[in-house]
C-alpha cells in the first residue's frame, strides 16, 4: 500500500463514491506515490454496508502475467476450476447474482488482463461494481476515471499566511504530520512558513515525495533540503524535458533520496528490486550480498534503507518482512539495469526460490507443515517472479520446471490449481530434457488436471510420465505415477484398480525409503479396500498407519488419515468411531484454511448422522456442506466416490424426515455463517437444529474488545502508527495488538484481517 496520509482526500473520497453510484466501473489514476491505493481502501471500508456481497480487495502488484488476472481473482473468491471452463468464464457464472464491490489494485502492468476481466464481469454480473487503481485507465466502455491530483500547495505570492491558513493546504499538513514522526518538535510556524511553502511547491504536492523529504529532516534543515532540491530540478529538467512535470518531480525526489544513500545502500536497493512486494531477511542476505557486500553487512544496510523510508518493515508473529514501495522498486530496477546486474541478480533470485520450493516440498509432511504453508503463501509473489524469469531467460526453464512441480501441494491447498497447471504446461513445452525432473512435472501436471476434473488430459500426462519413468529407470517417478493413477481411479469409483495401484505405489515407495509417500499410499489403500467391502483389512491397514495415532506430529497427513478412516468406519457400520475420526479431522483441517477439504469432512459427518439414525442432524450437515461448497464454487464431481455416499445417505435422511422437514434442516444451515456452523458441528444442540443466535465460540469472541477495535482500524487501511495516534497508545502497543490478532485468527497478513472484518460485518447485516 502506498505510504500516504489520508490528509486532504475527503473531497476525492466523496467523488469516488458518487462515481460508483452512477458508473459500474471506476478507475482511480495518478502517478506513483500519489495515494491511489489508500483512497481505494478507504472507499471500500466506507461502502461495506452498501454491498451485501462484500467488498473484495485484490492486490495485483505481485502479478506479472495478464493471463493470470482472472485466476488470481477466482482464487481470492475460493473458486475451484472445473473442467471445460476457464476462470474468465467461471467467475461471471459464480458472481452473477452477488451485489459486491471488487477492488483491483495496481492494474497498470497487467492492463489487458484487468480490462478483459472487468468487461466480462460487468457484462454478466448486473449487481457488481468495480473499482480499480492504475496509472492509466482500463479503456473499457462505461469506465469513469478520477485522476488523483497531488496535494494542494500554497501558491506563489501567498505572502506570510498564519499557521491555521497554511495547514489548510494538504501538502503542508502532510509535511508537518510526517515530520513530527521523526522530530516531535517540528511545527509549521511564522519562522519557517516561507521555506515550508517553497518546499511543498518544489515537490509539487506529491505525497510520496513529501514523505521522503520529511524523513530527511532527521539530518538536514528544511532550508538545506530546498537548496538540494533546487539543484536537482535544474539538472534533471535539462535531461528530460519531455516527461510530465509531476513525473519529473517524483523522479527528482527519488533521485535525491537515492543519492542520500551510501554506495553500498544504493547497490542493495537495486538488488532488492528483483523481489515482489515483500521479502524476508534471509532472502535479502542471499540475493543482496556478493561483489563487495558481505552477507553480514546486509542487515545494517537494510536498516539504513529503512531509516530513509526506502524499505518498510512489517512485523508478523515470529517474523519480520520487508518491502519496497512499487515506485521505489521500479526505480531500483532501472538502477540495476544501469549497473548491468539484472540477469545475475534475477538468476540468484530464481535459484534461491528454487531451493525454497524444494525445501518446502521436503518439509510438507512434517510437524512444521503449517509454517511451511504460511511461508509459501507469503512468498507467492516471489515464486511468480522467479517463474516468470525462468520462462523468459534462455537456459533457465529447467529451474522453473523444478519450482512449479515442487509446489504440487501448495497449488492444491492454496486454491491456485489453475495457475499451477498453467505454469507446468508452459515449462513442459519449453524444456525438452528427458530426465526425472520432467517425469515429476508430468505426473504433478496430471494430478492438477485430475483435481480440475479434466480426466482425459490428466490420464494422458500420467501415461507420458509412466513411459518416461520406465525409460529412465526412475523408481521414484514410477511410484508417484502409480500413486496418482490410484487416486484418479478411486475418485472415479474404480476401487479395485485403485487398490492395485496403491499396492504397487506402497511397495515402490517402501523400497526406495520414501516414508511420507508410503504413509499416504497406505491411507488411500485402506480407503480403497474399505470401498471394496474388506472391512477387516481396511481396519488393519489403518491400525498400522502411524498417521492415525494421536502422537503423530504431522497434522496434514493425520487429518487425511482420520478423514479416510471415518469413511471406512462408516462403511463398516462403526458410527461412533467414524464420527470421532471425522470431528478430529475437521478440527485439524480448520487450521489449514482449506474450505473444500472442510466441506468433505462435513459431508461424511452428514452421512454418518443419516446412517446412525439422526436424519435431522444429517439434513443440517448436508446443508452446511452445500453452503461451503457453494461459497468456493466446488462440487463433488471430481470425487465420485464421495458423491455416491452423499446421494445414498441424503436419500435415507430425506425418506425418514419427508421432503419438507429435510429441506427445513438444510435451510437452518443457510442461516449460519461459517464460524457458527463449525461451532455447532463441534458442540451440537438437540436433534439437528443449530442455535439461532451467534455462539461465543466464533472467532470474534476470541478477540478482546480492544483487539476488535484495532482490527476494524486495520480493515480501514490504517497503519500501526495511525492506530497508535487514534487510540492514544504507543506504536509498540499498536504493533502488539496487530500481532495478537494475527496469531489468534491464524492469519499472516493485514489483508486477511481486513477481509475477516468485512465478512463479520456482512454476516451481521444478514441476520
Amino acid at each position: 500500500m502506498e505510504l500516504t496520509s489520508f490528509v486532504g482526500r475527503r473531497r476525492e473520497l466523496v467523488d469516488v463514491r458518487k462515481l460508483l453510484s452512477s458508473s459500474r466501473v471506476v478507475t482511480i489514476t495518478g502517478v506513483g506515490g500519489v495515494g491511489k491505493t489508500r483512497l481505494a481502501s478507504r472507499v471500500g471500508a466506507l461502502l461495506e454496508r452498501s454491498f451485501p456481497g462484500g467488498v473484495w480487495f485484490i492486490e495485483l502488484a505481485g502479478l506479472n502475467d495478464p493471463e493470470l488476472v482472472s485466476a488470481t481473482v477466482a482464487a481470492a473468491f475460493g473458486l475451484q476450476h472445473q473442467s471445460g471452463t476457464t476462470p474468465l468464464t467461471q467467475l461471471p457464472d459464480r458472481l452473477r447474482d452477488r451485489p459486491l464491490l471488487l477492488v483491483l489494485d495496481n492494474c497498470e502492468h497487467i492492463l489487458d488482463g484487468c480490462a478483459q476481466l472487468a468487461h466480462s464481469l460487468l457484462e454478466h454480473c448486473p449487481l457488481m461494481r468495480i473499482l480499480t487503481t492504475s496509472r492509466q485507465p482500463l479503456g473499457i466502455a462505461g469506465e469513469a476515471v478520477l485522476e488523483l491530483a497531488p496535494f494542494s500547495v500554497p501558491p506563489d505570492g501567498a505572502g506570510s499566511p498564519e499557521r491555521a491558513t497554511l495547514l489548510r493546504y494538504a501538502a503542508v499538513a502532510l509535511l508537518e504530520e510526517r515530520a513530527q514522526a521523526v522530530d516531535r518538535t517540528f511545527a509549521v510556524s511564522a519562522d519557517n512558513a516561507q521555506v515550508v511553502m517553497r518546499l511543498c511547491r518544489r515537490l509539487d504536492g506529491i505525497p510520496l515525495a513529501i514523505e521522503l523529504a520529511a524523513v530527511a529532516l532527521r539530518f538536514m534543515t528544511t532550508e538545506e533540503i530546498v537548496d538540494r532540491l533546487d539543484h536537482r530540478f535544474q539538472m534533471l529538467t535539462d535531461g528530460n524535458r519531455t516527461a510530465p512535470t509531476r513525473q519529473q518531480t517524483l523522479q527528482n525526489m527519488v533521485d535525491w533520496s537515492y543519492r542520500l544513500c551510501s554506495t553500498a545502500e544504493q547497490i542493495l536497493w537495486a538488488r532488492l528490486s528483483v523481489f515482489g512486494p515483500g521479502f524476508d531477511l534471509e532472502a535479502a542476505e542471499v540475493i543482496g550480498s556478493g561483489d563487495g557486500i558481505g552477507t553480514d553487512e546486509v542487515l545494517d544496510l537494510l536498516v539504513g534503507l529503512i531509516d530513509k523510508s526506502i524499505v518498510t518493515a512489517e512485523r508478523y508473529p515470529g517474523k519480520t518482512r520487508y518491502r519496497l514501495l512499487d515506485t521505489l522498486r521500479e526505480y531500483g530496477r532501472d538502477r540495476l539495469a544501469e549497473l548491468g546486474g539484472t540477469t545475475i541478480v534475477r538468476r540468484k533470485h530464481l535459484h534461491y526460490y528454487r531451493h525454497l520450493a524444494a525445501q518446502a516440498e521436503a518439509e510438507w509432511f512434517s510437524a512444521g507443515h503449517t509454517t511451511v504453508f504460511a511461508r509459501l503463501r507469503a512468498e507467492h509473489a516471489n515464486l511468480r517472479e522467479a517463474l516468470a524469469f525462468s520462462v523468459s531467460e534462455p537456459g533457465e526453464s529447467q529451474a522453473g520446471l523444478v519450482i512449479a512441480s515442487s509446489l504440487r501441494f501448495f497449488w492444491l491447498s492454496s486454491g491456485h490449481v489453475y495457475e499451477g497447471r498453467r505454469w507446468l504446461d508452459r515449462f513442459l513445452a519449453l524444456s525438452m530434457e528427458r530426465d526425472p525432473v520432467r517425469v515429476k512435472a508430468l505426473y504433478v501436471d496430471g494430478y492438477l488436471n485430475a483435481a480440475l476434473n479434466d480426466a482425459s488430459s490428466g490420464s494422458a500426462l500420467l501415461e507420458q510420465a509412466s513411459a518416461l519413468a520406465a525409460e529412465l529407470g526412475d523408481q521414484s517417478g514410477a511410484a508417484y505415477v502409480a500413486q496418482i493413477s490410484g487416486l484418479t481411479a478411486l475418485f472415479n469409483e474404480d476401487p479395485a484398480r485403485a487398490s492395485a495401484l496403491f499396492e504397487d505405489a506402497l511397495a515402490k515407495h517402501r523400497l526406495i525409503g520414501d516414508h511420507a509417500a508410503a504413509a499416504y499410499d497406505q491411507i488411500e489403500l485402506a480407503l480403497a479396500v474399505a470401498f471394496l467391502g474388506d472391512h477387516e483389512r481396511a481396519a488393519a491397514l489403518f491400525r498400522g498407519c502411524p498417521a492415525v495415532k494421536e502422537t503423530y506430529s504431522e497434522q496434514w497427513m493425520r487429518s487425511l488419515a482420520l478423514w479416510a478412516k471415518g469413511i471406512a468406519d462408516l462403511l463398516a457400520g462403526n458410527y461412533r468411531q467414524a464420527n470421532a475420526a471425522e470431528l478430529e479431522s475437521l478440527r485439524l483441517r480448520l487450521g489449514f484454511h482449506e474450505q473444500f477439504q472442510i466441506a468433505l469432512c462435513v459431508e461424511i459427518l452428514a452421512c454418518i448422522a443419516s446412517a446412525d439414525g439422526d436424519p435431522a442432524r444429517a439434513a443440517t450437515l448436508f446443508g452446511v456442506s452445500q453452503t461451503i461448497k457453494k461459497n468456493v464454487d466446488a462440487s463433488l464431481a471430481g470425487h465420485k466416490h464421495v458423491a455416491r455416499l452423499h446421494d445414498h445417505y441424503e436419500a435415507v435422511a430425506r425418506s425418514s424426515l419427508g421432503d419438507e422437514t429435510f429441506q427445513k434442516g438444510v435451510h437452518h444451515a443457510t442461516q449460519l455463517d461459517f464460524d457458527e456452523a463449525i461451532a455447532w458441528i463441534r458442540n451440537p444442540g438437540k436433534a439437528g437444529e443449530p442455535a439461532s443466535s451467534r455462539t461465543e465460540e466464533t472467532h470474534a469472541s476470541v478477540l478482546t474488545p480492544r483487539e476488535r477495535e484495532v482490527a476494524a482500524l486495520v480493515a480501514q487501511g490504517t497503519t500501526n502508527k495511525e492506530i497508535a495516534a487514534i487510540m492514544v497508545i504507543s506504536r509498540r502497543t499498536a504493533e502488539a495488538h496487530v500481532e495478537h490478532i494475527l496469531t489468534k485468527l491464524g492469519f499472516t497478513t493485514r489483508t486477511q484481517i481486513a477481509t475477516w472484518v468485512i465478512q463479520q460485518k456482512t454476516a451481521r447485516r444478514c441476520d
